[in-house]
């Protein structure tokens, strides 16, 4: 990038963040569009882009909605639930500004993106049901408690029958999974050719609701079992991830360590090549050096 570029793209982004410090989503798409019909790198804008928000205490959504993103997969991935804890803890990761920033992410955005993701990824918000369950529950729980053995051994017939319940759902479901009707079908298919389309674009996290991350979540939900034109599904996404380890790659040439670290976290959030993730992190300090675990020949 010449300096004439270099100082047109500091003052564009200036003019977007000096006056209210928040560089909205379609404030930054604008920009890399203006970036882009003029042939700079995607990896020369970020970098711009990241110096000048800095030096304003500014913000972009889109980084926020990112973190936002990280902290909801990492406290539903497992159970598929999001109760009020988890999405205070996460909300607040995103909306409390953070050390030298100005601003945090528009509350009424991260609300917004909370209800897109649980609903996307089929996660059940706690927040969405009766807030009087719980107190009910916990009321019903001291009415009884005076009947001492008769509910201990009526409850422990309860999670028996749970129990077995729970083990025929298992060894059924997989056989239920497997078999995707056309439409479903149809729909993957859908699904894919957008994502791929997106991913020609570089839309591969943002905006949220078109992105190929938004896609392959899609075809996850359908397809749990991932059966379904698995092979191309998983090429795109070494696709994206490759994308990423270069975008890294240069960060960390340029000396900038933190975006090296946000590339690779992006990477992450597609839940593949996880190794050769942790690989590129090794190498470039992020994780500390392994200690060999081969037991040692005692002779």
């Amino acid at each position: 990038m010449s300096p004439s570029d270099q100082s047109w793209l500091e003052n564009r982004i200036s003019a977007a963040v000096a006056d209210d410090f928040y560089l909205d989503r379609d404030e930054e798409k604008g920009i890399k569009e203006e970036t882009a019909s003029k042939g700079f790198l995607i990896a020369d804008t970020e970098v711009t882009l990241r110096s000048i928000l800095d030096k304003y205490g500014a913000v972009s959504e889109r980084q926020l909605l990112d973190t936002l993103d990280r902290w909801l997969h990492q406290f539903t991935d497992d159970d598929k639930k999001l109760d009020p804890k988890e999405e205070r803890d996460a909300l607040d990761k995103a909306v409390r500004p953070a050390t030298g920033k100005k601003k945090g992410l528009d509350p009424r955005i991260a609300e917004g993106y909370v209800a897109s993701f649980c609903k996307v990824n089929g996660i059940k918000r706690s927040t969405d049901g009766n807030k009087l369950t719980i107190p009910l529950v916990l009321i019903a729980l001291i009415a009884f408690a005076g009947v001492g053995g008769f509910l201990w051994q009526s409850n422990k017939a309860a999670e028996v029958k749970v129990e077995t319940r729970t083990e025929t759902r298992t060894v059924t479901v997989p056989v239920t999974e497997a078999k995707l009707t056309d439409t479903d079908k149809a729909e993957v298919d859908d699904q894919l050719r957008r994502a791929e389309e997106y991913v020609e674009a570089a839309q591969f996290t943002d905006p949220p609701e078109k992105s190929a991350k938004a896609c392959l979540d899609t075809i996850r939900r359908i397809d749990s079992s991932g059966k379904y034109r698995s092979e191309e599904i998983k090429d795109l996404i070494t696709k994206i991830i490759s994308e990423y380890i270069g975008l890294a790659d240069k960060s960390f040439g340029q000396e900038d360590k933190v975006g090296a670290q946000k590339w690779l976290d992006r990477a992450k959030l597609f839940h593949a090549e996880s190794e050769l993730i942790r690989e590129k992190e090794r190498a470039f300090g992020m994780l500390p050096t392994e200690v060999s675990s081969t037991p040692k020949v005692v002779k």
